[in-house]
């Protein structure tokens, strides 16, 4: 192994994190990190073998069940249906939106129809399926010998029942999306009876279809044969209401009359308001005759007798008054003018009076004239109301006679029309595809049943993948082992088979059981069997994790321990042991596990004497000390197992023994009981120097090793790290520690050292030997 890895702490591994890893992580407090599609891929490549068996196992499923199927065939019959109203009279309907919205209505209301007990009834009679076997099966009425045993009614209509029901059954209609297609399928192990029934189906339900329009125009056409008896009577009763009317009013033409009434009322209408001018302007004239002087009478009449005499006066008086200046008021001359100038001022004044009376009279005129008028306009408008008022009453009664009129001759027709479709086969279905005897079953099919399971075997193949994955609460990787105990990974520890061959029931074995059924298990003492072997290797990177484990010094008394039996806490202190001895150190290990001893086993001692006797005062320290195969490495065995473990390890002479082989030996390798089933691990941790911790990959949880950690740090033990105890580096957790290990482990097997019989010359140990000689001076002889 790497030892740079080891001790910089597996970063690759953070990458094979799994859903696994991630269940771990929430159960431990830890943060969960967001996974890659890699990490996806590895837990894929890690459960292989589960997908596989998914896929294969639904795969036969599928195979097995296709081929015990019954073969099924599928008979197909398209119709189409055209748009038609609702009504057998075939009134028009100007809503577009509600005409298609009653087309889809109508197909809907098909498609109901042809599901129907009806017609399902129908067809099996037509076809007599129910005596047929195939379909119907036994047969409920049984002809023995030519004498029929009939059902009672109760058994003939469940019968029945059951025989619509088996029918709808096999039956499926549907309308084609978009397009007023109908598609009826039916199904049945016999091709031609499939195709018999689809055809049966359509043939009968277009017949059903033409006898319902049948009998809705007849029914149509009795219901218009009665209205139209009544209508006709209705019509010739306003005939006769309207021509004793135009009777008793004379009323011949009351359109023309009615004009002439009008026009006649519109003259003289005009001719008043043409008279109520001419008299408003007379009588203002009038009033200023009678009123004013006669010289603003003449300005305002503006007569030319008047306005002829007044110049002639004027021309008078300027003679006159000349006249008279000159000579006097009694020259002849002045008198004949004077008389003159009189006889014109009477002439004016009657001419005056002549123009007052003759406006008087124009005004008197005027007056009567509006009155005339008035009266008649009167006259004619009580002319014109009384008209109105008989035409207003004639309209309604022709209007309801032409009602009746119209109405009576379109139901006539419309009777005629229906008389005429009543005798016409014609119907709104027609047949697009007959139903033809299929060749190929439709189910089962098998192609796509096959690609089906293999689909639905590799997506739930995929789920249990995940499921495992995500239930495995175990720690596998030395990532895990730090993130959940928060304690740096020292070493990651081989299974034995890793890289000697396939994973096989040897690789799987535990450590220290019994071999499996092919009498070959795996090596306790493997780095001293072989110690060019990949395991050695990873014993030796751990032991150079701990001896560089402190500045100053490393660790004298270690104690090992796991959180439950079979982690692998026995063989990783032997191994660990057997290299710290090849490097020419004394080494004791004391097994301290005496619920289980197996130290002496490994070594093929004897275990009667051991650590019980002598904390018991049984026997004497130096008669149960016993030296192994590997030079410089001794071994303590558990002895007797006694009745109270925990006392003689937390006792007083315990510590003294602990203090005196550190003087006596460069290190004491302590094998202990499990943390979480007894407390003496507990109690040996805090006599130690340091304390590793063994996990088992794949084997050891995650709640375990948090309780480990717990009851340690609880009484302040010196915890050095854990060690992750036979992993398998072929699995994809492993795969950059698989890669590397490769390399190291071929790079290593073409370079052996012969002189070095257990590897003692490995690159490593160099560094350990600094170590030993800085203590050769203090250490006692």
């Amino acid at each position: 192994m790497d030892t740079g890895r080891l001790l910089e702490g597996p970063s690759e591994l953070a990458r094979n994190d799994s859903l696994r890893l991630a269940n771990v992580q929430e159960m431990s407090g830890f943060p969960v990190s967001e996974h890659t599609l890699s990490d996806y891929w590895r837990i894929l490549q890690k459960r292989k073998w589960t997908v596989i068996v998914s896929v294969i196992v639904v795969f036969i499923m599928a195979a097995l069940i296709s081929i015990r199927m019954t073969p099924v065939y599928d008979a197909v019959t398209r119709i189409m249906i055209s748009a038609r109203t609702s009504n057998p009279l075939n009134f028009k309907d100007t809503n577009m939106s509600q005409q298609a919205d009653n087309q889809q209505q109508n197909i809907d209301t098909q498609v109901k129809i042809l599901q129907s007990d009806t017609m399902a009834e129908l067809v099996i009679h037509r076809l007599t399926l129910d005596a047929r076997p195939d379909f119907a099966g036994k047969a409920q009425t049984q002809n023995n010998g030519g004498i029929t045993v009939s059902e009672s009614p109760s058994q003939d209509a469940e019968r029945q029942e059951q025989l619509i029901h088996k029918f709808q059954k096999n039956l499926k209609v549907q309308q084609v999306p978009n397009t007023s297609l109908i598609e009826i399928k039916y199904s049945d192990p016999n091709s031609s009876l499939a195709a018999d029934v689809a055809n049966a189906i359509t043939a009968a339900f277009i017949e059903q279809n033409v006898k319902s329009r049948y009998d809705s125009t007849m029914q149509a056409a009795d219901w218009l044969s009665k209205q139209l008896a009544d209508l006709q009577i209705k019509m010739e009763s306003s005939q006769a209401k309207l021509v004793q009317y135009q009777k008793e009013h004379d009323i011949v033409g009351t359109d023309d009359k009615q004009n002439l009434t009008t026009e006649k009322l519109d003259e003289l209408n005009k001719d008043l308001t043409a008279a109520q001018a001419d008299r408003i302007e007379k009588e203002s004239l009038n009033q200023i005759a009678t009123t004013s002087n006669p010289e603003g009478l003449t300005a305002i009449l503006q007569d030319p007798i008047l306005t002829a005499l007044r110049q002639r006066q004027t021309e008078l008086q300027a003679q006159y008054a000349l006249l008279s200046t000159e000579f006097g008021p009694g020259y002849p001359k002045v008198l004949e003018i004077k008389n003159q100038l009189d006889q014109l001022d009477r002439s004016y004044k009657e001419q005056v009076q002549n123009s007052v009376n003759r406006i008087q009279n124009d005004y008197q005129t005027a007056v009567n004239r509006e009155r005339m008028l008035q009266a008649a306009l009167t006259e004619q408008t009580g002319v014109a109301d009384q008209l109105n008022e008989s035409a207003i009453e004639y309209k309604v009664l022709k209007q309801e006679a032409d009602s009746n009129r119209q109405l009576y001759d379109g139901l006539l027709q419309q009777l005629k029309e229906a008389s005429l479709a009543a005798g016409l086969d014609s119907s709104n279905i027609r047949i697009v595809d007959r139903a033809r005897v299929p060749l190929h079953p439709a189910r089962p099919n098998i192609p796509m049943n096959l690609e089906f399971a293999l689909l639905i075997g590799l997506v739930g193949g995929i789920a249990i993948a995940f499921g495992l994955e995500a239930l495995d609460t175990t720690v596998r990787t030395p990532d895990e082992a730090e993130r959940i105990s928060g304690l740096p990974a020292l070493g990651v520890i081989p299974l034995q088979a890793a890289f000697d061959g396939p994973v096989t029931g040897i690789a799987k074995a535990h450590l220290l059981k019994r071999a499996p059924r092919n009498n070959v298990g795996p090596r306790p003492l493997i780095s001293y069997q072989d110690p060019q072997s990949e395991i050695a290797e990873a014993y030796r990177a751990l032991r150079t994790s701990i001896l560089l484990s402190s500045a100053s010094h490393p660790p004298r008394c270690i104690l090992i321990t796991s959180s439950v039996p079979q982690d692998g806490k026995t063989m990783t202190c032997l191994n660990l042991a057997i290299v710290l001895a090849q490097q020419g150190k004394r080494i004791l290990i004391v097994d301290a596990d005496m619920r289980r001893p197996n130290i002496h086993k490994a070594f093929g001692l004897k275990g009667q004497v051991g650590l019980s006797n002598v904390l018991t005062g049984n026997a004497k320290i130096s008669d149960t000390i016993q030296a192994t195969v590997q030079a410089n490495l001794f071994v303590l065995p558990a002895g007797l197992v006694p009745p109270h473990p925990s006392e003689l390890l937390s006792s007083s002479l315990m510590q003294d023994l602990l203090k005196k082989w550190r003087e006596e030996y460069d290190h004491i390798i302590i094998d202990s009981p499990p943390v979480v089933s007894v407390t003496d691990a507990v109690l040996l941790s805090v006599q130690s120097d340091a304390v590793l911790l063994i996990v088992r990959s794949g084997q050891t949880s995650a709640t375990h090793v948090r309780r480990t950690c717990n009851l340690l740090q609880s009484v302040k033990a010196g915890v050095l790290g854990v060690v992750v105890n036979a992993a398998d580096l072929s699995s994809p957790d492993y795969y950059y520690y698989y890669y590397g290990s490769k390399y190291r482990y071929y790079a290593q097997s073409r370079n052996k050292d012969p002189r070095s019989k257990f590897g003692d010359g490995d690159d490593l140990g160099e560094v350990g030997n600094e170590h030993e000689q800085d203590q050769a001076a203090s250490r006692p002889s």
